[in-house]
């Protein structure tokens, strides 16, 4: 088992409730992203671009609330690392894979930033299965 559950009622209830937001926030991100997709520049494609950034941030903010309540201190610092971890592995490919293509004169395919979020989550949950694998929890 990767993070140990919680034992508490509230708890556990806050935790699904908090995984089915991060659901619903993922699926509202893709959702966007795909209607935004090859289409002209009209307001309601912008108001789905924000919607699509907005539901991202609003994972973001429910994952950081369900770190922070976690009351096994050890379990947080691991989540915590993964999602470092994952973010500098992303923010680096962003920034190389950026440069190249900038400088590549089209010889490297253009990534769209739709995918970096979805590249976020995915190296994040990685990184927590590499660390926590790594180190083992004392309730074990």
């Amino acid at each position: 088992m990767l993070c140990c559950q919680p034992t508490n009622p509230a708890d556990r209830k806050f935790l699904r409730r908090g995984q089915i937001i991060n659901s619903v926030c993922l699926v509202a991100y893709l959702a966007c992203a795909q209607i935004i997709r090859d289409k002209p520049v009209t307001p309601t494609r912008i108001a789905f671009a924000a919607l699509a950034g907005a539901s991202f941030f609003a994972l973001l903010v429910n994952t950081g609330t369900i770190t922070l309540r976690r009351f096994d201190e050890f379990q947080r610092v691991l989540l915590t690392r993964s999602f470092v971890w994952a973010t500098v592995i992303t923010m680096g490919f962003a920034t190389i894979w950026g440069m190249a293509e900038l400088f590549s004169h089209d010889t490297i395919p253009h990534v769209s930033l739709v995918w970096l979020p979805i590249i976020l989550v995915c190296v994040t949950a990685a990184a927590k299965v590499f660390i926590f694998r790594q180190h083992k929890s004392s309730a074990e």
